[in-house]
């Protein structure tokens, strides 16, 4: 089309042949997903050759925050309320409260809560007051499951990359997968009784991960086949990878216990409807209507926005942090439609 106009110019480049070229990301999500892409773009978009976790999200943010408000009644509240603004309002925030509250719904069956009547239905698994470190336990153990997903998810990343530090010698890659998955066996194997593997097992599965990524650099440039294999001070670069291992093991130590705020908020929404329930006097076998109302509503308003915002810092510091840079371009089309 511009052939034949006179005043206009193209200049056409092998896309492979110039070095900063990154093509734009155009995002592909089920729609019942699409609306997480909200929180990919507040963090930056995908680049190209990098999974989308929009999927991820939106799987462990409802998960997550059901887990930790977990209630049938105001679940309910917030799949019928999400889902009027998203309809009337088109309100991308709202589609993600409703699905949300559907998982929140799916806990509050199985804490055996509606409304903070915790007489009502029959747990089907357990009331969290009364099982306090079960539940806290399952937090942490359910963190490190995420951990070791988001590690994989780096480790597929490294090879759509074609890094090999990525993939080899990175804390995320297959030397910290196996570092902490065993670390995570021979915390579970002490806290069960049972005996610990041999020595030397230990030793190997310990020891060869942590040298893997205490020499990543120089591993890296062996594996590049540079020149130079260590850099010329080499003093400075033990110092600075002993400091860099220390950090790499403390985070993998908080990022573990992180979790544990999961079980605490679903022990802190218990908590907060238990004093509703006595401020309504639900005891006595009359409890105050209004007072119900007005109690729910508070702890649903706060207490939802709390969970929110703590299980997108989970999202964005404990997962992300591992496996997503989020330094891709947005695809905007030359022509609208």
């Amino acid at each position: 089309e511009i052939e034949m106009e006179p005043n206009v110019y193209c200049v056409v480049e092998d896309g492979e042949d110039v070095v900063d070229t990154k093509p734009p990301t155009k995002l592909k999500n089920p729609k019942i997903f699409k609306p997480f892409e909200m929180f990919i773009k507040m963090y930056g978009y995908p680049a190209y050759n990098e999974v989308d976790p929009t999927s991820f999200v939106a799987i462990t943010y409802s998960l997550i925050f059901g887990i930790m408000f977990g209630d049938v009644g105001q679940g309910l509240c917030l799949v019928i309320g999400g889902a009027l603004l998203y309809i009337f309002k088109k309100m991308n925030l709202a589609a993600i409260i409703s699905l949300a509250g559907v998982f929140s719904t799916i806990f509050g069956f199985i804490y055996g809560s509606i409304f903070g009547f915790e007489d009502v239905i029959k747990p089907l698994w357990l009331s969290p007051m009364h099982n306090v470190m079960t539940v806290l336990i399952t937090a942490v153990g359910f963190g490190v499951f995420l951990i070791l997903v988001a590690m994989v998810i780096n480790i597929i990343n490294g090879i759509k990359e074609k890094d090999v530090s990525k993939v080899l010698f990175d804390t995320n890659g297959v030397s910290g997968l196996v570092f902490y998955g065993l670390a995570i066996l021979c915390v579970a194997l002490i806290f069960t009784h049972h005996a610990l593997p041999a020595t030397i097992l230990l030793v190997i599965f310990f020891g060869i991960p942590l040298l893997l990524i205490f020499f990543k650099e120089p591993l890296t440039r062996l594996v590049e086949k540079k020149s130079k294999v260590f850099p010329e001070h080499k003093g400075m670069f033990f110092v600075e990878s002993f400091f860099e291992l220390f950090e790499v093991l403390l985070s993998y130590v908080t990022n573990t216990i992180s979790f544990l705020r999961v079980g605490a908020f679903a022990l802190s929404h218990a908590a907060m409807m238990g004093v509703v329930m006595l401020l309504a006097g639900a005891e006595s076998g009359h409890p105050n209507i209004v007072v119900l109302i007005l109690g729910n509503a508070f702890v649903a308003g706060m207490e939802g926005l709390i969970v929110g915002i703590q299980v997108l810092r989970l999202e964005y510091y404990e997962m992300f942090s591992r496996f997503y840079r989020g330094t891709g371009k947005e695809f905007k089309p030359y022509k609208n439609k």
